[in-house]
């Protein structure tokens, strides 16, 4: 049985994956922070759960960018491997995060879905090819108004994958939107739109639980959707 401890339990995110806890007698909650007991957490109270986490177990952190230090010193401490989906990340941020994969084992991700990944890796193996051909490009970054970081981290994944074209992204938060992205190649001759709509957020847990199972054999290592989905 693999043991979890959530941060942002009440989010939206974070309520999908207690449903799908309760669902799966293979893994079990131990506990979860929110904004009501985050001062908690902070002063230690919860330090004799983790305690109980040193094997078979994995924190999730769909929480707030400034948690992140606090999350990987808990991670470090007990050996805890640690699933981010959080977005929002500074340099400074992003850099403990990546120094701490150095003793832990970490997943890293804007964009848990499937699809996306796919969409990821077609891009990285045919930018050469955009560049070539001439192709600027633009992404169309969609999401619900309740959403705080603009652009997403997802619009953002897409950008690092096509970074040696010119590009523009454009985003826009309208009301129950989950998640949208259009990305538009455009040469002097033609046009080629590919775009990701999210459904359900089922999508992402799906994402997540492929990744908890995938760190079980891990002890340390910076990782990201692409070793989880891709790696043989």
């Amino acid at each position: 049985m693999i043991k979890i401890f959530i941060f942002g339990i009440t989010g939206k995110i974070g309520k999908t994956i207690l449903n799908f806890i309760k669902l799966n007698k293979n893994f079990i909650l131990l506990g979860g922070i929110n904004k009501k007991n985050y001062k908690k957490f902070i002063n230690n109270k919860y330090n004799f759960i983790f305690k109980l986490m040193t094997k078979n177990s994995v924190i999730i952190d769909f929480s707030n960018h400034y948690m992140i230090k606090k999350i990987l010193f808990v991670s470090l401490y007990y050996k805890i491997s640690l699933i981010i989906g959080t977005t929002g990340f500074n340099f400074k941020e992003l850099k403990c995060i990546k120094y701490c994969s150095k003793y832990i084992a970490l997943i890293l991700s804007y964009n848990m879905s499937i699809g996306i990944n796919i969409l990821n890796l077609f891009f990285l193996n045919l930018n050469y090819f955009f560049l070539k051909f001439n192709f600027n490009s633009i992404i169309i970054d969609i999401h619900h108004n309740k959403k705080k970081d603009k652009p997403s981290g997802t619009a953002l994944i897409l950008y690092s994958k096509l970074k040696n074209i010119n590009l523009n992204i454009f985003s826009s938060r309208i009301k129950n939107i989950i998640g949208n992205h259009i990305i538009y190649l455009i040469s002097n001759f033609e046009i080629l739109k590919f775009e990701h709509y999210v459904i359900n957020r089922n999508i992402f847990i799906i994402g997540i639980f492929y990744s908890i199972i995938w760190l079980m054999n891990k002890k340390m290592g910076f990782f990201s959707m692409y070793n989880v989905f891709f790696s043989c």
